[in-house]
């Protein structure tokens, strides 16, 4: 029988906010998709694409409603210290036969109790209605498609129901799309899928590999999957472009394109992609090549003149003109001065962890996960002396008041920021506009004709 559900920590209800303050500071922003397929209690696996390390297990733990568990392995126990601590925040211990050391050498048996044991403690985790986080491809890793999934997570939810008696058991895919996992104010997709039933499985005499296929199954839907990193770096430009000229004019404070609307369409060039080749239609394949090749030239025309594709489509008027100078200059008198006072207070710490995280030759999911602990470390370590020394000259109540002020003013000096660097592009474009409307007029011709010949090619592909 499946007992209460859990309720979060003291230091987990505290870390959480804090998490996502770190994140909203590296990623500029982080969109979630289907949060309402992920139950709100009952023994839930939450089972997770694996791009970007420890990162990875920050989104989802920011994002979701409930509180949510980790594994890890048992060996990061053995500090007391540690273990407290890892044991507040809800990880739980994986003793496997992998992990076990022995004094005969790499080669010696390990005891396969090891893995009955893990899992026990897991089913033990499901048996309190816990929510647990498994990423099931093992590692993290830069490949541009879902490395093949181990099957421990099918094992586990079965091992929970067969041997625990745990029911109720869902397991809730989740794929996480990183516009450039490596680099600061870049954007994040999280998008939850279907949850699969255990119990509904089980009736169907589903075993251990055909539920691993299943989910595999499941993770696909939710993630960009391409056969090599030039396919994806292909079919992500293209996607980029296109997603780009459907959409309307964005306001300044906006993502340029939502990633939802950029990943919508490259899931339709990957199948129009695949059907193409399934087809081995030359005739196609040509005007395929052809289709690339004119929306790469487009492009890179725009990143030389320095145009973003959405402001292809401003008002180049004079009035326009003067209503964007005197909004942006208002809005810089308002919220330069709260900017520099967070640049100021938080420039040495950010800084120096991201100068500490990019020291080493290191894979892409790494300078993201070293930058935010580094600088969580060190932002928290500058509020401490900054404040010891407010309150040392100027007085406590000085010193409340100056601590209060820090997140604020680094969120204010961030989204300013980025907003700042979107006004520039828009301004630029403006002046060229200014100067040559039919530059303007040129270039959204072959927009249009972009967009056009999209949809009659993906038309041509699908019927064919």
């Amino acid at each position: 029988m499946n007992e209460p559900r859990e309720s979060p920590s003291l230091l987990y209800t505290v870390l959480k906010p804090v998490a996502g303050v770190a994140l909203r500071w590296y990623y500029r922003s982080i969109t979630v998709m289907g949060i309402e397929r992920v139950p709100r209690e009952g023994p839930v696996f939450l089972a997770v694409n694996h791009p970007n390390a420890l990162v990875d297990a920050l989104v989802v733990g920011w994002s979701m409603p409930r509180r949510v568990r980790f594994t890890a392995k048992a060996t990061i126990f053995a500090n007391p210290l540690a273990a407290r601590f890892f044991t507040a925040v809800g990880v739980v211990p994986l003793r496997r036969a992998s992990d076990e050391k022995t004094g005969h050498g790499a080669d010696a048996p390990v005891d396969p109790t090891r893995n009955a044991a893990a899992f026990d403690a897991v089913a033990a985790a499901l048996s309190e209605q816990a929510a647990i986080v498994v990423f099931p491809e093992g590692k993290s890793h830069d490949d541009p498609h879902l490395a093949p999934l181990r099957t421990g997570l099918a094992r586990m939810a079965l091992h929970a129901a067969e041997v625990h008696g745990v029911r109720g058991i869902r397991i809730v895919p989740v794929g996480l799309l990183f516009e450039r996992k490596e680099a600061p104010r870049s954007r994040v997709l999280l998008q939850v899928g279907e949850p699969l039933d255990v119990d509904a499985l089980r009736a169907s005499q589903v075993g251990v590999s055909t539920l691993t296929e299943i989910v595999t199954q499941r993770l696909e839907s939710v993630t960009l999957n391409f056969d090599s990193p030039e396919d994806a770096e292909r079919l992500q430009m293209v996607g980029k472009t296109v997603a780009a000229l459907l959409e309307p004019l964005s306001p300044l404070g906006d993502s340029a394109v939502p990633l939802r609307q950029t990943l919508a369409v490259v899931r339709r060039l990957d199948r129009a992609a695949d059907a193409l080749r399934d087809r081995q239609d030359p005739v196609l394949e040509a005007r395929a090549s052809a289709f690339e090749a004119r929306v790469r030239a487009f492009r890179a025309r725009l990143d030389t003149l320095q145009i973003d594709v959405q402001d292809l489509a401003i008002n180049a008027g004079a009035k326009a003109g003067v209503r964007f100078a005197v909004r942006e200059m208002m809005l810089a008198a308002l919220l330069v001065p709260v900017g520099v006072w967070g640049r100021l207070t938080h420039v040495v710490p950010v800084q120096l962890a991201r100068r500490l995280a990019l020291r080493a030759g290191q894979s892409l999911d790494e300078p993201a996960m070293r930058t935010l602990v580094m600088g969580l470390v060190l932002v928290l370590l500058a509020y401490a002396v900054q404040t010891a020394i407010v309150a040392m000259v100027f007085g406590g109540w000085w010193a409340l008041l100056f601590l209060l002020t820090l997140v604020p003013s680094a969120s204010s000096d961030l989204r300013y920021g980025d907003r700042l660097r979107r006004a520039r592009w828009r301004a630029r474009a403006y002046r060229l506009f200014r100067r040559d409307p039919a530059l303007q007029q040129t270039l959204r011709a072959e927009g249009d004709a972009i967009r056009h010949d999209a949809g009659l090619l993906e038309q041509a592909v699908s019927g064919a």
